[in-house]
């Protein structure tokens, strides 16, 4: 089987840290806008790890979407409107045939995913020949992975959870998914059937926040050396695989 096309995109690069600070927000619009763009995004749709609302940031393009599913491991509190279709399972027990989808994508869910084989396995064999898969996460590479890594190994992630910022979540988080070089080399392993692989990186200073205040001054200055000297550690990491004709 032919080796996949591989590209690297770096976006919104080589500013400083004032103006990553005043557009916090921008990944998500890129990420609306990359999804938009795709044309089999009229057909069905597959929102992996869907919650139980539609995310903000792909509100400005629901009427784009011919029909959407959703498929999520918690329970749902009610019939989401959005959907056509809620399965409260994990991806990989989700009861569809292969070649189901014409596109599939994630937002801030693949750095949860502890299995990188069977996840991208069986996103593989849901969508059709030529559509897509779109993800969107943290990437591996940044720092903040690594403190969230190890905050969870000493037990400290909990605690901050419950007694310091209760907005963040407490589910594992392991960012297998979330890094270019396991993804091809899973690709590659497991001889899936994809023809393109796109990465992009996109510079976010937004993981501040998850900082307790004293604490903030650590990530800022991080941020301020990081972008320009590696744009591989940029924090936002979304990846596009094609399946094969």
């Amino acid at each position: 089987m032919a080796q996949p096309i591989v590209n690297y995109h770096f976006l919104d690069t080589g500013n400083t840290f004032e103006h990553y600070d005043q557009r916090r927000s921008a990944f998500q619009h890129i990420y609306a806008e990359l999804l938009a763009m795709e044309p089999s995004i009229s057909g069905r749709v597959l929102d992996i790890g869907c919650g139980h609302s539609l995310n903000p940031t792909l509100t400005r393009i629901i009427e784009k979407i011919g029909q959407l599913d959703g498929v999520d491991p918690f329970p749902m509190v009610e019939p989401p409107p959005h959907l056509v279709n809620r399965w409260s399972c994990s991806l990989e027990a989700i009861p569809v045939d292969h070649d189901s989808y014409d596109m599939a994508y994630s937002y801030n869910v693949v750095e949860h995913v502890e299995d990188i084989d069977s996840f991208l396995k069986k996103t593989t064999e849901i969508i059709k020949p030529g559509a897509v898969y779109w993800s969107m996460s943290p990437n591996a590479h940044h720092p903040f992975t690594w403190v969230t890594r190890v905050a969870q190994m000493i037990r400290l992630k909990t605690h901050y959870v419950k007694k310091l910022n209760q907005t963040a979540n407490d589910y594992p988080a392991y960012y297998r998914v979330s890094h270019d070089t396991r993804i091809l080399k899973t690709i590659d392993r497991l001889k899936l059937p994809i023809s393109e692989v796109d990465f992009y990186y996109v510079p976010n200073v937004q993981w501040d926040s998850y900082f307790p205040v004293p604490l903030r001054p650590i990530a800022k200055w991080i941020d301020r050396l990081l972008p320009p000297r590696s744009r591989k550690r940029s924090f936002i990491f979304m990846f596009r695989l094609k399946k094969r004709l």
